[in-house]
């Protein structure tokens, strides 16, 4: 499937995943307990795990806020993670761009997106989160959230023990990131204007070869099938490219060509004086 191995190992030193765990059940309660799963991939190891309210891109910026705020964390080059709808922004719209994209591209930090339905692209937090389960979900018959959220403490440094401190992570912050919790900036004088989608191209039921990008459909020639490809859009310029990763190069599967993207806020109410 020529999966872009080279790809992401040279379009950053610097990775961080994320992903969601749960929803999970506390035995005889109906509330449901979520977790945001943060994996650092390279070129040190490093993992935390958050309790959340909920999957939202609320809850997640509140995290990336707690992440390179309170614990000091510096940047990554990159973040990689699936397409879920709070990473992505509303998916039912054509285009669309949402507050978490433009968070990172505002702080200079690469964005690239799984291909659908393939969870081992994030393999790194993906093992992470199965370690998450066997030896703290599964080892403890939690009673109470705060009985949760003490043992999370205890593992959080047991992870930070077992990757070799925080003192070892990456090194002083080169980079002051702007707070999650403020307005996110539109798509202008962004850092790092481009997003990256991993794609695998699949026939449709019209018989075309297309690839999904944020919610439109790209065709591609037929001998992709199955293939992965690497999607390219530039937010400001607004255009997109299409490449495929074959060996030791890359080569350029779609030209250059106009892709608009927006930020949302599309057929909202005026608020009533």
């Amino acid at each position: 499937m020529l999966y872009p191995v080279g790809f992401l190992k040279t379009i950053g030193e610097k990775m961080m995943q994320l992903d969601f765990i749960g929803p999970r059940y506390i035995e005889g309660s109906e509330t449901s307990i979520h977790f945001l799963s943060i994996r650092c991939v390279h070129p040190e190891k490093k993992q935390l795990f958050f309790r959340i309210q909920a999957a939202t891109t609320a809850e997640t910026l509140r995290i990336l806020s707690i992440v390179f705020f309170n614990l000091g964390l510096p940047l990554p080059d990159v973040i990689q993670q699936d397409n879920g709808s709070c990473f992505r922004g509303s998916i039912d719209q054509k285009g669309m761009v949402g507050r978490y994209i433009r968070w990172w591209c505002h702080n200079g930090v690469m964005v690239v997106f799984n291909a659908p339905r393939s969870p081992w692209n994030t393999g790194a937090v993906e093992g992470a989160n199965s370690v998450f389960d066997r030896k703290f979900w599964q080892a403890h018959n939690f009673t109470s959230i705060a009985e949760i959220d003490a043992k999370l403490i205890e593992f959080n440094a047991a992870c930070d023990a077992y990757h070799g401190g925080t003192a070892l992570f990456w090194g002083a912050q080169s980079r002051v990131p702007s707070s999650p919790l403020k307005r996110i900036p539109d798509l202008t004088n962004l850092r790092q204007p481009f997003l990256f989608l991993l794609r695998i191209v699949r026939e449709d039921r019209y018989e075309k070869y297309t690839v999904e990008v944020l919610n439109r459909y790209i065709e591609l020639p037929g001998e992709l099938s199955g293939q992965f490809v690497i999607v390219q859009i530039h937010l400001t310029n607004q255009w997109i490219t299409v490449w495929q990763e074959r060996g030791s190069h890359t080569a350029l599967i779609r030209p250059r060509k106009a892709f608009t993207v927006h930020t949302g806020n599309f057929g909202k109410k005026k608020r009533k004086l």
